[in-house]
């Protein structure tokens, strides 16, 4: 797991982070599931998948993150699987890798109810399938909906469905072929008024990273009246392994103000962007002085043979050689003759 995937998994994983994620996405900020009844899960799926020409191997598959969540349905405890999948770029074949993921924790639900039945031995009286599959009439799934959170600036170009990544777009064959959608929260896409409906500092470091390329809109944003964006160290270290940028927090710090971090990048940016310049203005002032000096020793070269061309009356080869001018600037001079 690279940096960037290790600093989003430690700030997705706290479960005010992963609540907020799901209550602005499923319940549009309503606080609906609550951190404290969050409960983080194994997130390994073994899955037997085969490779052309090959015998079966295991293949290990992680979420980022998989929670169990309960929340109140009807004056009753209704549960949930939840899961968050963090990417630092868009993920072309998201739809099929988020349906293989889904598909493995129901089949493991499945394993799970009846590897019960077999402890409990419960199987008498039961149909033929029942017993067969180990899953009874009555026994229900929980459902698993997986979330995706675009930690980048970028726009999501990718299939959002399986339907979406067909070759065919026959409307009677995709009929036959379940669609499966993602489910994303991408930071381009959220206007800027829904913003305020995050309750975690999940809705700032959006934000960040959505102004991250535009100065002028993050300056306007960090500058608006009542803004007083403070970043911890989670949220620092997930801006700058997933963006690239370079905040800067001592040891001893718990926090940083972002718009007064940020108003220091701008000022190293641009003392870099002025030496940069300067350090071009030097080379290309010595390269220039460079080639005046070489036009000028190519004049006087030039002066030299026509001089002992003139007063001894030999050829521009004699002179050439008399001088002993290079070959190929004597090809230079007799161009020039």
């Amino acid at each position: 797991m690279g940096k960037a995937d290790t600093a989003a998994r430690a700030y997705t994983r706290q479960n005010d982070i992963f609540a907020d994620a799901f209550n602005f996405f499923v319940y549009h900020g309503k606080q609906i599931i609550q951190p404290e009844r969050l409960h983080e899960l194994d997130a390994a799926e073994l899955a037997m998948l085969y490779a052309a020409g090959s015998a079966g191997f295991p293949v290990q598959k992680y979420r980022y993150v998989l929670k169990k969540a309960a929340v109140m349905e009807d004056g009753k405890a209704a549960y949930l699987l939840l899961g968050i999948e963090n990417q630092k770029s868009v993920h072309y074949a998201a739809p099929v890798r988020n349906f293989l993921y889904d598909a493995l924790q129901y089949a493991r639900q499945i394993e799970q109810i009846a590897d019960g039945h077999r402890k409990k031995r419960d199987y008498h009286h039961r149909k033929a399938g029942e017993f067969l599959s180990g899953f009874y009439l009555g026994d229900k799934l929980f459902p698993v909906i997986t979330l995706i959170i675009l930690f980048s600036p970028e726009i999501w170009d990718g299939p959002r469905s399986l339907h979406e990544m067909m070759s065919t777009k026959d409307p009677e064959l995709l009929s036959l072929v379940p669609d499966y959608r993602i489910h994303l929260v991408s930071p381009r896409e959220i206007p800027q008024e829904e913003f305020h409906k995050f309750r975690s500092s999940l809705g700032d470091v959006l934000s960040f990273i959505k102004y991250s390329k535009d100065k002028e809109q993050m300056n306007l944003w960090l500058n608006d009246p009542g803004m007083q964006v403070k970043f911890g160290r989670k949220e620092v270290n997930v801006l700058n392994s997933c963006v690239g940028t370079k905040l800067h927090m001592e040891e001893a710090e718990e926090e940083v103000k972002v718009c007064e971090a940020f108003r220091l990048l701008i000022e190293e940016a641009a003392e870099k962007a002025a030496a940069e310049a300067a350090e071009k203005a030097a080379a290309e002032a010595a390269e220039k002085a460079v080639k005046e000096a070489e036009e000028k020793a190519e004049r006087m070269r030039l002066l030299s043979v026509k001089n002992l061309m003139k007063n001894l009356h030999v050829t521009a080869e004699q002179a050439i050689a008399a001088l002993e001018i290079s070959d190929s600037d004597g090809k230079r001079i007799l161009q020039k003759l």
